[in-house]
């Protein structure tokens, strides 16, 4: 899709982050993420295509298309390469973004992120699997059930990133998760230990909505990595 067609929220100048929102969510989900990074970086905060005021576009909906836009996004905002940070469905985007197009991620935060659907708890992929049928079901009549099943999908048979894949991600990234998320931990860790450059956190006491219920506190976590490899 051409970059053009995405709506963007630029704001804040600096170091460019791209941050990346979750599924059936906008950018405006992470307004006050973005504002806390925006006093000391140009935050670049895309709707996902099929999201908020971006168009669905052509073609498949997928992750990996979405990371090729999230690529178009730098590319025209001439931003070179990004610290990203994603949030659930955002930070699938990002890993696929860091394999896809390697010299646009300087860094990664992924929150919440899996790299297939068996990283969900089992009860977590059961609701989402339930909704995402019935969304089906209503789609052969309501157009809007459809398009939401659309992208229920990108939860219930997407991402499919081998974990092998993940050794040629060379940039610092930290796989962060609630200690109450509906990612598994051991996948969390896996994903983690996958990476040649990879770090694992987990949040006490949050859920996997920490980054929009608490952004303070996900600001922190964001910045600490940030912190801890400046320079």
């Amino acid at each position: 899709m051409d970059a053009t067609l995405l709506h963007v929220a630029d704001s804040g100048s600096g170091p460019v982050v791209l941050l990346l929102h979750g599924n059936g969510e906008d950018g405006a989900s992470l307004a006050p993420v973005a504002a806390d990074m925006a006093r000391d970086h140009r935050v670049l905060s895309p709707d996902a295509r099929g999201h908020g005021r971006s168009p669905r576009g052509t073609g498949p909906l997928t992750i990996a298309r979405m990371a090729d836009d999230a690529a178009a996004v730098l590319a025209a905002a001439a931003a070179g390469a990004a610290d990203v940070v994603g949030y659930s469905d955002g930070g699938n985007v990002g890993l696929m973004l860091a394999l896809r197009h390697p010299g646009l991620v300087r860094s990664l935060v992924a929150y919440g992120a899996n790299v297939d659907p068996g990283g969900l708890t089992a009860r977590a992929r059961a609701e989402v699997t339930a909704a995402w049928l019935g969304q089906r079901a209503r789609g052969l009549v309501d157009p809007a059930a459809r398009a939401r099943a659309e992208v229920t999908d990108l939860m219930v048979r997407q991402p499919r990133i081998p974990l092998r894949a993940l050794a040629r991600v060379r940039v610092p990234v930290l796989v962060a998760a609630g200690e109450h998320d509906v990612i598994r931990r051991a996948h969390t860790e896996a994903v983690a230990a996958a990476l040649p450059a990879g770090e694992c956190a987990v949040v006490p006491g949050a859920d996997h909505g920490l980054p929009m219920s608490d952004p303070e506190a996900f600001a922190r976590v964001v910045r600490a990595f940030w912190a801890a490899h400046a320079g």
